[in-house]
C-alpha cells in the first residue's frame, strides 16, 4: 500500500496515535490479564461451560456476549481494572475535563448497568450515559469496552471451533461486533476476524455479508499494494465491502487484533469509490 509523501505522514501519524491507544488500553486491562477468569466469576471457568454457552447460542442464532449478564462477572476484578484503564484514559487526554477520581467513583457505582450494553454493542448507551454523568461518550466507550474485552477475548479462546465454523451470520458469535477484515490463511480458508475478541469465524467468500447476495459475478476484487496481500472486496448490488489480508503474502505479520489499525489505508481507497464499511452504522452509534 502506497500513495503520496504526505500521504504516507498523514497515515503513519494516525497509525502512531491508535498504536499508542492499544497499548494503553492494555495496560490498563493488566489487573484483567493477571487473573485467569479475564474479570468472569469462577461459574464460567472452563472449556464446557463456555461450550454450553455457545451451543446455546448456536441454537437461537445469538452471539455468546447476549447470553451473559451483570451476575457473571467479579465485581472487585473489574473494579481494579477500572481504576487503571480510567487513568490510562486521562493520560491520552481523551476527556481533557474528566477527573479521574470522579470518573472512577460514579463508573463503579454503574458497573451492574454498565455490562449489559457493553455486552450487547449498545453504543446510544454511552451517548446518554454522557449526557447524565457530564464525561465524553468516547471516553465512556472506551472505557467500558476495554473493561469486558479480555473477558470476551477469553471466551474466544475457549470456544469450539465446530461452531464457529457453522456460525452463519456475519457478526462475530462471540462478542456480536461487526467485522470489518477477512483472512486468508495458509490453508486457503476464509474467515472473519473480530478485532475485539479475536475470534476467526466462517466465512463465505462469494456470498456478502451484507445483503446476501451470492456468485462471483456480483463481487468485485481490488488488489492494493504491490505485495498483493491486501484486497478491498465489495458488492456490486449494495456496495459494502470488506478488507481481506493474505497471510501468506505478509512481509511481516500484523499483531493480533490490529488488522483493521494496519489496513486504514485500505478504508481510503475505498471510501475514494464509494464503497461503504460492513460495520459503518455500528462505527456511527447506530
Amino acid at each position: 500500500m502506497s500513495g503520496s509523501p504526505v500521504d504516507e505522514q498523514k497515515h503513519s501519524a494516525r497509525l502512531h496515535q491508535k498504536l499508542q491507544l492499544a497499548e494503553a488500553i492494555r495496560r490498563g486491562q493488566e489487573p484483567l490479564w493477571d487473573v485467569p477468569l479475564r474479570g468472569l466469576k469462577p461459574s464460567m471457568a472452563g472449556e464446557e461451560s463456555i461450550k454450553e454457552k455457545q451451543k446455546e447460542g448456536f441454537s437461537q442464532s445469538l452471539p455468546v456476549s447476549y447470553l451473559l449478564d451483570e451476575d457473571d462477572y467479579d465485581y472487585q476484578t473489574l473494579t481494579r481494572a477500572l481504576m487503571t484503564l480510567v487513568y490510562e484514559a486521562h493520560e491520552l487526554e481523551i476527556d481533557t475535563k474528566a477527573d479521574p477520581v470522579e470518573l472512577v467513583n460514579r463508573l463503579e457505582e454503574l458497573l451492574p448497568e454498565l455490562i449489559g450494553p457493553v455486552l450487547r454493542s449498545d453504543h446510544g448507551y454511552f451517548e446518554s450515559l454522557s449526557g447524565r454523568l457530564g464525561f465524553s461518550s468516547l471516553a465512556l466507550s472506551m472505557v467500558g469496552g476495554a473493561l469486558l474485552q479480555p473477558s470476551m477475548i477469553y471466551m474466544a479462546s475457549n470456544s469450539n471451533r465446530e461452531y464457529l465454523d457453522a456460525w452463519d451470520i456475519k457478526i462475530c458469535p462471540i462478542c456480536g461486533r461487526m467485522p470489518s477484515v477477512v483472512i486468508k490463511t495458509e490453508s486457503g480458508v476464509w474467515r472473519f476476524k473480530c478485532s475485539y475478541c479475536l475470534t476467526e469465524y466462517r466465512m463465505d467468500i462469494f456470498r456478502c455479508p451484507h445483503c446476501g447476495s451470492e456468485g462471483a459475478e456480483s463481487k468485485e476484487f481490488l488488489l492494493v499494494g504491490d505485495a498483493k496481500a491486501y484486497e478491498i472486496a465489495s458488492c456490486l448490488k449494495c456496495r459494502h465491502y470488506f478488507k481481506i489480508i493474505n497471510t501468506n503474502r505478509l512481509d511481516e505479520q500484523i499483531p493480533d487484533g490490529l488488522e483493521d489499525v494496519y489496513t486504514e489505508q485500505l478504508d481510503e481507497v475505498a471510501h475514494q469509490r464509494g464503497l461503504i464499511r460492513l460495520d459503518e452504522a455500528s462505527q456511527n452509534g447506530q
